[in-house]
């Protein structure tokens, strides 16, 4: 679900009332540019206001809404009100207007307006992959491959425990390892294949998509890891599938993966609500501009931080931090910068 859309869905079919009185806020009332109410647990009438305008975005004046300084919205005053996740509150949010958690959004926008809303996104820098729309498929689709742990992904770091626990299996029509791709709320939405032999040649394609995802819409394994990012107050991003279930198996269970070095204004998003410090461990060959591009996407009061490979632990150039326990951990304990400082 993308927060941006729902919000404009909210806002266009005159939701935010029906919002605010589901999570219990009193003397709900407009006032032409904004609405005012009482948090479900105070006396003050006025406390919160939402602002009338696409960001929907809410100040509550006598609660803490989030743990970091960024600034907020309706969604974030939902979670807050309901003690939910990011993504129950967009659950929760979906529920209440009536359309499914993978509404997709795009299919109610006449073609005409599509083609206008393309170029606007061009002009303004804010184009995204252009996917299929995420949706859930058929949990009974991984039957067609069976439960087989592989020696590949074990000699790479993921132990047998870890890719039973990711429901890792293998396809005897393409001979691949398959690895199930679930959403953050926890429905499948793909499946991706990785070529069962070791040395692969670059004219064969490692990975692909056995079942198709939108890939920039999923933060890999967050439906496994949430409760430890939240408890420990701080995610891992990693590159890859592989990397947060290598993590995984070290004992670091927060973490998560991008599907590749270049994040999505979704996959930003969602990381950002999660309210916990967030470090990007890149592979080797991810320079110190593509870092600086994901701090320019940052608002201001983010806790972000960049592992960076200054005493050169990693060898090769596709190395990824996680393909060792002993290097990952020298530069957790060494390499890890606030995002602000570009060296």
């Amino acid at each position: 679900m993308d927060a941006r859309e729902l919000k404009e869905y909210i806002l266009e079919n005159n939701y935010v009332e029906q919002i605010l009185d589901a999570i219990h806020c009193h003397h709900i009332k407009f006032h032409r540019d904004y609405w005012t109410c009482g948090n479900p647990d105070g006396d003050n009438t006025g406390a919160i206001v939402i602002y009338n305008t696409e960001n929907l975005s809410c100040t509550n004046y006598t609660r803490r809404m989030i743990e970091t300084d960024r600034a907020t919205d309706i969604i974030d005053l939902v979670c807050f009100c309901e003690k939910l996740s990011f993504p129950e509150g967009l659950k929760f949010i979906c529920q209440e207007v009536g359309i499914s958690y993978y509404h997709d959004f795009e299919s109610d926008i006449p073609e005409s307006l599509k083609i206008l809303k393309l170029v606007n996104e061009m002009s303004t820098e804010q184009t995204d992959e252009k996917e299929v729309p995420l949706k859930p498929i058929p949990i009974e689709i991984l039957g067609y491959y069976k439960p087989y742990v592989n020696d590949l992904f074990y000699e790479d770091g993921i132990s047998y425990s870890t890719q039973k626990e990711f429901q890792i299996g293998y396809d005897t029509e393409t001979n691949r390892i398959t690895i199930p791709i679930y959403s953050e709320i926890g429905d499948l939405v793909g499946v991706k294949g990785r070529l069962f032999q070791k040395e692969v040649d670059e004219s064969e394609c490692k990975y692909l998509y056995l079942e198709k995802c939108a890939k920039s819409k999923i933060l890999f394994g967050l439906n496994k890891t949430l409760p430890y990012i939240k408890r420990l107050g701080v995610v891992y991003v990693v590159e890859s599938e592989k990397g947060v279930m290598q993590l995984w198996s070290y004992g670091y269970k927060n973490a998560v993966s991008t599907g590749g070095k270049n994040i999505s204004r979704h996959q930003l998003d969602m990381l950002i609500r999660l309210g916990v410090k967030i470090v990007f461990c890149f592979d080797k060959d991810v320079v110190l501009d593509d870092v600086i591009r994901i701090s320019d996407k940052l608002p201001d009061g983010i806790p972000a931080y960049y592992m960076f490979d200054k005493d050169n632990q990693l060898t090769g150039e596709k190395e990824s931090p996680s393909d060792n326990k002993d290097r990952w951990e020298y530069l957790l304990e060494n390499n890890v910068y606030p995002l602000t400082d570009r060296m």
